[in-house]
């Protein structure tokens, strides 16, 4: 007897996250902690059918979680159990080596616990159920294989077929395929009660509806963006989708057991080709009218509308079974024969209780549907045994809707640009703040025409773009957005490339999300000026000013440039006799008169108590900083009387000129210091400029040191 899967696995090196993911799962299953990689692969040896999923850290000590991998795949420990990588490794090969290593999930830390706990109960429902259905498949495979020899090769087909659209392709399988057949037999041996021109044997009924299962094979051959389009395809997009039925009769022409019983083959080649045909020839691929249409083929075509209408799919929520017989009455879903039409109402009231699975349950059940919303608003449907299931499958929706919520919520656009169609598909956010369309054709002619980003920084992406490889496969770049009031705003694009595998050097499509980065940018200028800014008087500080000094002389510089150092003589006895607030208001006028007296283009900035830093550029008269400094000795001993400061105010200038005396900022700064040293020395209240007599002169530096940071 099997061992009950009530186990999980738990391997991390950190005890508290081993302490958390514990309380989480503690309460349904029994916990095994692993605190390194060996440690995990004994345990798997020992408990392996009855663990029900191992959660898993990359790095650890002894063992990590990759090795750990390789070693339990080996031993075959990882057949019938899914293992998670939480983790916050997010090293592209160690995750790309994780996933080729059997990895289903991929969680990086920090994560939310309600999140996990969803993620892990799906997939371990998903293996529950898997197993189940394989039983299941077991089972019906064993039953038929005690038929005959006959069927015994249609069903290795027909599983062979059916494992590949489960495992690879749409939502629509498992108790799709299961109701499609039921219900394609139901109605077979209604309008053979109602019609001896319809009349057929058992074992012709079981046929078709055995060959009602492959209907829609060719719908693997479709790509996934249409297959899986949450939305009305386009006419070019509808034209591709109705190629499906040519390309399973393509597909059925391959598969050399099936064709051994002609008239099987025969079943499934007709129905695979012509259940989408329509009474009135307005179906496809040939057009065909009336009773050109095999009947059977018609109830295929009958049978897959309505479980269609009253299925969830990801372009539409499900409808009740009265408004799909209704819509069907009406011919909304296309023309179906007249006596087919009246079997189907006929056995219609009883059809949600007749449909029942192998199992015994209802088959059509969980017809979720979105509160606020006609359509199923999932972005994408998943295919493999996660569907088989209606109760995980609703899970699976639900999860869907909550990634969906949590993008809107975060803002952030997601995008998928395929290289092959041109074609770039932009989640639901877009629309809201741009206000363009979530899907744009020829796209290359469209982001030069119509993207609202600014043309400079679409330059840059473009050449971004353009060297990515398979090596260096994306990037990070901050570009500026318009949005749909107008307005500027700064976005972070981040940007991977997805590239084909088999042939080297050819890229697939690039993906990408927009994150808004335009309060933290704010924000950023903000900090910026205020850490630039002089609190007091609103001046640059020395930051600012040395680092405008520093990027002057990067430019080309053609004119020449002066460094002055002020200093208000004496200041001490105006803070001492009046106090330091009274002190404050007359900096704050000084500081105003010297930005009054000199030119727009010019730097004044205060870097000390009652020391200024000026950067005089484009000085086509050398005496031009000594007329300035003469005015602003008039002008702050004028303000010195008005204020009433009972101090004599006056200043002392020191100036050195670029580059004359040096093209370095250092150079240049130490050189005003020592002239306005020299000021002091003559008696202040006066201006020196840098000379060669003064290089050997001792010197004490009259510039307040540069707070340590």
């Amino acid at each position: 007897m099997e061992r009950q899967k009530d186990k999980i696995l738990i391997v991390d090196d950190v005890e508290l996250n081993r302490a958390i993911l514990c309380e989480l799962f503690a309460g349904d299953y029994e916990i095994l902690e692993a605190d390194n990689g060996k440690t995990a692969v004994d345990l798997m040896e020992q408990y392996h059918e009855e663990i029900a999923i191992v959660l898993m850290d990359i790095v650890m000590p002894i063992m990590d979680g990759l090795e750990a991998l390789e070693i339990m795949n080996g031993k075959g420990l990882t057949e019938k159990t899914p293992i998670f990588l939480i983790t916050a490794e997010s090293s592209n090969d160690a995750i790309s080596k994780g996933f080729r290593l059997g990895v289903v999930d991929v969680v990086l830390k920090p994560f939310n616990p309600d999140n996990i706990c969803q993620r892990v109960n799906n997939i371990i429902e998903l293996y529950r159920y898997r197993y189940k259905l394989e039983k299941l498949v077991q089972e019906q495979m064993t039953k038929i294989e005690k038929q005959n020899e006959q069927l015994r090769n249609f069903n290795v087909a027909m599983i062979d077929t059916l494992s590949t659209i489960v495992e690879f392709r749409d939502c629509e399988s498992g108790q799709h395929v299961q109701r499609i057949r039921q219900l394609t037999k139901i109605m077979l041996k209604e309008l053979g009660r109602q019609n001896a021109e319809y009349k057929m044997s058992d074992k012709t009924i079981e046929d078709i509806s055995m060959a009602a299962a492959l209907h829609d094979i060719g719908k693997i051959a479709i790509p996934d963006y249409i297959l899986n389009k949450p939305g009305r395809l386009t006419a070019e997009e509808f034209a591709i989708m109705k190629e499906h039925t040519l390309y399973g009769c393509e597909i059925l022409e391959s598969i050399d057991s099936l064709k051994q019983n002609k008239e099987q083959y025969r079943y499934h080649y007709n129905i695979c080709r012509w259940h989408h045909e329509k009474w009135d020839g307005s179906g496809y691929p040939d057009g065909l009218i009336g009773k050109e249409i095999p009947i059977y083929a018609q109830i295929v075509s009958l049978a897959d509308c309505y479980d269609a209408l009253t299925s969830v799919r990801c372009y539409k929520g499900a409808f009740t079974h009265e408004e799909s017989v209704q819509m069907i009455e009406k011919g909304e879903c296309g023309a179906f024969s007249p006596d087919l039409l009246q079997c189907f109402l006929k056995i219609a009231p009883g059809l949600p209780e007749i449909l029942q699975s192998d199992d015994g349950l209802p088959a059509v059940v969980y017809h979720y549907q979105h509160p606020n919303t006609e359509k199923f608003s999932g972005k994408k449907c998943y295919s493999c045994d996660m569907d088989k299931n209606s109760r995980v499958a609703r899970l699976l929706e639900i999860e869907r809707e909550k990634q969906k919520a949590l993008f809107a919520m975060s803002g952030d656009i997601i995008f998928d640009y395929d290289l092959e169609k041109d074609l770039i598909i932009f989640s639901d956010e877009y629309k809201n703040i741009f206000g363009g369309e979530c899907v744009v054709t020829n796209a290359k002619e469209a982001i030069y025409s119509s993207m609202p980003i600014l043309q400079e920084d679409l330059q840059q992406l473009a050449e971004l773009t353009k060297a990515l490889t398979e090596e260096n496969s994306g990037y990070v770049k901050d570009v500026r957005l318009i949005n749909k009031f107008g307005e500027e705003k700064w976005y972070r694009i981040h940007i991977n490339s997805i590239w084909d595998k088999e042939n080297y050097g050819v890229m697939l499509s690039i993906v990408g999300r927009m994150v808004s980065i335009d309060k933290m940018k704010r924000e950023i200028g903000l900090w910026k000026r205020q850490a630039e800014s002089d609190a007091l008087t609103k001046l640059g500080n020395r930051a600012y000013g040395e680092r405008l000094l520093q990027q002057m002389l990067c430019e080309p510089q053609k004119e020449k440039a002066a460094v002055m150092f002020l200093d208000v003589d004496n200041f001490k006895m105006v803070n001492d006799r009046h106090g330091h607030l009274f002190g404050d208001e007359v900096l704050c006028r000084i500081a105003n008169e010297i930005s009054k007296q000199f030119r727009i283009d010019d730097i004044v900035c205060r870097i000390g108590g009652d020391e200024f830093l000026i950067i005089m550029r484009n000085i086509k008269d050398s005496r031009l900083p000594l007329m300035k400094a003469d005015e602003l000795r008039a002008g702050i001993e004028k303000l010195g009387l008005e204020a009433d400061v009972r101090v004599p105010l006056s200043i002392s200038v020191g100036v050195s000129f670029y580059p004359v005396d040096g093209t370095d900022d250092a150079v240049l700064l130490y050189k005003a210091d020592k002239a306005l040293y020299e000021a002091k020395k003559r008696g202040k209240n006066n201006c020196v400029i840098y000379s060669k007599e003064l290089e050997n002169e001792p010197f004490m530096s009259q510039i307040t040191a540069a707070e340590s940071e």
